[in-house]
């Protein structure tokens, strides 16, 4: 496994088998106001969504995952996913596909998985995030991780695709305000 850290230089810094560039509670706490972040974007993303005419939300505008309903949808599953397995479930397929239908399924949906999940993050220990997590994917291949990376991620892969979520939004006349992690801080975060 590589542990490495890049530098924007374009230089690879080594780092020492078992140190972190970061203390491990420090990460931890990072971490837990990623996912608190996390949690505020997703619901103003969803907020966003509902601005959406809601026959608009399946109309296929070339984003990859066709429409807005596909990419929530596609998001959605992946945070459920990866929350299966930090609870040491390993899902073989993605949860049923078209049973959120609407923005509101999906309210209601990711309100129960960011409540399970910060539950998850609150139990984590620091020492854990240095540790190797083991998993599969869906195709049921192994692969390990230190849990920290796991879990910046699960966050970051949020960010990008809730990037896209709001310029659907707008694309289809939706009203879409910043989630840039800034105005998180600015409202009090």
């Amino acid at each position: 496994m590589r542990r490495d850290l890049f530098r924007g230089s374009g230089a690879w810094i080594p780092i020492p088998e078992g140190r972190s560039p970061m203390p491990q509670t420090a990460l931890l706490h990072e971490i837990r106001r990623w996912f608190a972040y996390t949690r505020w974007a997703n619901d103003h993303m969803l907020d966003a969504c509902e601005t959406v005419d809601p026959t608009a939300l399946s109309r296929d505008v070339g984003a990859s995952f066709g429409s807005l309903h596909g990419t929530l949808e596609h998001l959605y599953s992946a945070d459920w996913v990866w929350l299966e397995r930090f609870q040491g479930r390993n899902p073989s397929s993605w949860p049923a596909r078209g049973t959120l239908k609407t923005v509101g399924d999906f309210r209601e949906a990711w309100t129960s998985l960011a409540a399970e999940r910060a539950r998850f993050v609150d139990g984590v220990d620091a020492r854990q995030l240095g540790e190797p997590f083991a998993y599969r994917n869906l195709k049921g291949e192994a692969f390990s991780y230190p849990l920290g990376d796991l879990l910046r991620h699960v966050s970051n892969h949020a960010t990008y695709h809730r990037g896209q979520v709001m310029q659907m939004v707008r694309q289809l006349g939706g009203t879409a305000r910043s989630t840039d992690y800034v105005l998180w801080l600015r409202e009090g975060a």
